[in-house]
């Protein structure tokens, strides 16, 4: 009869205001929980079938959705352990069951353990990071992930094996001019080692560096590749449109090896062409145009950078050539080294314009001292000058630290975690790890504000932050909830005005159906 399905229908209606005011109730009282996502109660009519003269009322359905994907406001916080995610991406937990998750609340403490645990218990994970190479990730599955532990009660020392000296060397001293300078390095112990580096003039534009240790050269200079070759002389202007010249250059490769470079010039109405091939095949790069002004000095086309097959890049420097009446001279200098040196200063080799042309770094060979080693270096000296003023260290520094404690922990926006120490020093320990799913409003909401997959979510897929779509790490932040207070409010009364109506409609049927029944009496 259709007085049951009005009783019906407004239990229908009850039930499903009933749902609503309850995801209110949990929006409300979590509106204050970090990385919370709210959750809205969806309505779908139920329709019975009706026949002719006669309506049978259905009712309505309720489906729970949460919006998971919608991104909460950051509150900047003190701690460097409190994150939070800008942009798309999960945090990977694990919980007492060994089992892991995803959440987005970040409120993490450094337990006594050294393990990150937030408010709920659970524990962050991700991938040890012990050098500069990000670790290898499984793209779909939580293999090879590991708790983060910060614990590290013991010193730390670094041995040093890179840095830069860049100085200026006085080009109007004579031929025996001495400078020394020095730098402190450490050995892996962390124990402080004074090298000395001795610069001495040995003809113009020239100049050799020694580095000693002790008193004892520890030179230990492997041969090296060609990185720039410079032209320098004089293009005849007498010589006819289209007529030619050439010169040749060897380039040295990391073993010493040379190849024969082959530089064709030709003459045009405003200054030369140049083409620049080795075997006959034209070098990527190695075409372009020479324009001279009046008095022969050169305009355009003063440098070209080369792409040698099996070299790499090869600058080339053309600053040196000019074009006058005088007969054509041509002279080609490349630097590099065929052998190596040990326990022996090398050459410096510098341009007209002063600038270092030979080698880019100076490196040092492994010294053992008292029972520890000092590692070898390799120091770039790039920087360094020739000119008029005097001696000068621009650029002076090399890695590696001396024991020092942890004092701190850093973590950046790509998720790596750092221990700071004493010194000032930041070392890498983990990488954080990121998931995401394709759909993630569809992932299983459990305790603690945490999520697991689900089939209408998606697989899971790792990354990391700021790559291929994952958000950035912001520490000393959390994200709030994503709940708006006012909205909720105006959803609670909504619900208890249209519970209340549902109720009426049910006790309106109740009483119709006692009219009917005291009827048939």
């Amino acid at each position: 009869m259709s007085l049951y399905g009005t009783m019906r229908t407004g239990v229908s209606g009850m039930n499903a205001q009933a749902n609503r005011l309850s995801t209110v109730a949990d929006n409300i009282a979590n509106a204050n929980t970090t990385g919370y996502k709210k959750a809205s109660t969806q309505f779908s009519s139920l329709i019975l079938p009706s026949t002719g003269g006669a309506y049978n009322s259905g009712g309505v359905n309720t489906d729970v959705r949460y919006s998971i994907s919608a991104q909460g406001t950051f509150t900047y916080t003190t701690s460097a352990t409190d994150l939070a995610i800008n942009g798309k991406g999960f945090f990977i937990v694990s919980g007492t069951d060994g089992q892991e998750y995803m959440t987005r609340a970040g409120a993490f403490n450094i337990m006594d353990d050294g393990t990150l645990q937030n408010s709920s218990g659970f524990k962050l994970m991700g991938y040890e990071y012990s050098s500069t190479t990000d670790p290898t990730i499984v793209v779909n599955g939580f293999d090879g992930l590991q708790q983060i532990n910060l614990s590290s009660g013991s010193l730390n020392a670094t041995g040093s094996s890179k840095g830069a000296l860049d100085v200026n060397l006085p080009s109007n001293e004579p031929v025996g001019y001495t400078k020394t300078t020095s730098l402190v390095a450490y050995d892996q112990q962390g124990n402080t080692r004074l090298l000395d580096y001795v610069y001495t003039k040995i003809a113009d534009n020239e100049w050799t560096v020694d580095v000693l240790y002790d008193g004892t050269s520890i030179v230990d200079q492997p041969p090296l590749a060609t990185s720039k070759f410079k032209v320098t002389g004089n293009l005849d202007s007498a010589i006819a449109v289209a007529g030619t010249e050439n010169a040749t250059v060897n380039i040295l490769d990391a073993t010493g090896a040379a190849t024969a470079v082959d530089i064709a010039y030709t003459r045009t109405a405003t200054g030369w062409d140049y083409a620049i091939s080795t075997g006959g095949t034209p070098i990527p790069g190695g075409t372009g145009s020479l324009e001279f002004d009046a008095t022969g000095k050169l305009t355009s086309g003063s440098s070209a950078k080369l792409n040698v097959p099996g070299f790499g890049e090869v600058e080339v420097d053309l600053a040196g050539l000019t074009m006058t009446t005088d007969p054509t001279s041509l002279t080609v200098d490349a630097n590099g080294s065929t052998s190596a040196i040990v326990g022996g200063p090398i050459t410096l080799e510098f341009d007209a314009r002063g600038k270092l042309f030979n080698p880019p770094t100076i490196s040092t060979g492994v010294v053992a001292v008292n029972g520890t080693e000092l590692g070898a270096l390799t120091l770039t000296i790039g920087g360094s000058t020739q000119l008029s003023s005097a001696f000068d260290v621009s650029n002076g520094k090399i890695d590696g630290n001396g024991a020092s404690k942890v004092t701190g922990y850093e973590i950046n926006d790509d998720g790596v975690v750092f221990l700071k120490y004493q010194n000032g020093d930041l070392v890498p320990k983990f990488r954080l790890a990121m998931a995401n799913v394709q759909s993630p409003d569809n992932l299983k909401p459990l305790p603690g504000n945490i999520y697991s997959q689900t089939s209408e979510s998606g697989v899971v897929v790792m990354g990391y932050a700021g790559t291929n779509g994952y958000g950035a790490i912001v520490s000393g932040a959390l994200e709030d909830s994503n709940v708006d207070i006012a909205e909720e409010l105006t959803s609670m009364i909504e619900s208890q005005r249209n519970y209340t109506a549902n109720s009426k409609v049910f006790q309106t049927g109740s009483e119709l159906m006692e009219v009917l029944v005291n009827l048939k009496r």
